[in-house]
């Protein structure tokens, strides 16, 4: 079965912070929160690379397994996603995560952590998709559908050039 990623050349990646940028205003993403990074490989060093990364919505997902509370699932098309409504706010998925996807927002006295929040690989949430309750939780998502349809349109573009 066909797995969707996100695909970053590392030869163009000039380190611009635009997709992080486009990332949190298009999904609203809270304060302190990043759903996505750049991260810079040999800093200063010929053959230095920066790559944006994300949740790499692994097969085998970590934070999968060590979710007391089991918040997360994976569709139909391998991305892994999680309910806020379920999380409890443990943080043990941030300490099972090696790519530091899991996030939390620190708002409040003390740091006080509330959901957790990560890439959704633009499909939101259990919400009805484009629902209110969807676009407050998880931000505006193309929806569960619309993704497909957009992998579907984007495999029949490459077979199109060949």
């Amino acid at each position: 079965m066909a797995r969707m990623k996100f695909i970053c050349d590392a030869e163009r990646c000039i380190e611009c912070n635009g997709c992080v940028t486009a990332c949190k205003a298009e999904h609203e993403v809270p304060w302190g929160v990043n759903r996505r990074r750049v991260v810079t490989l040999n800093d200063g060093l010929p053959g230095e690379r920066s790559i944006s990364v994300a949740c790499m919505h692994c097969s085998d997902a970590p934070c999968m397994a060590v979710c007391p509370v089991d918040c997360f699932y994976r569709t139909d098309e391998g991305v892994v996603l999680h309910d806020k409504d379920t999380c409890i706010g443990c943080g043990y998925c941030s300490y099972a995560c090696p790519f530091g996807a899991p996030q939390f927002p620190t708002n409040g006295t003390f740091g006080l952590r509330g959901k957790m929040d990560k890439c959704t690989f633009c499909a939101g949430g259990p919400e009805a998709n484009g629902s209110d309750a969807e676009y407050d939780k998880y931000g505006r998502n193309r929806g569960r559908r619309q993704a497909a349809d957009l992998r579907r349109d984007v495999l029949d573009q490459g077979a199109a050039r060949r």
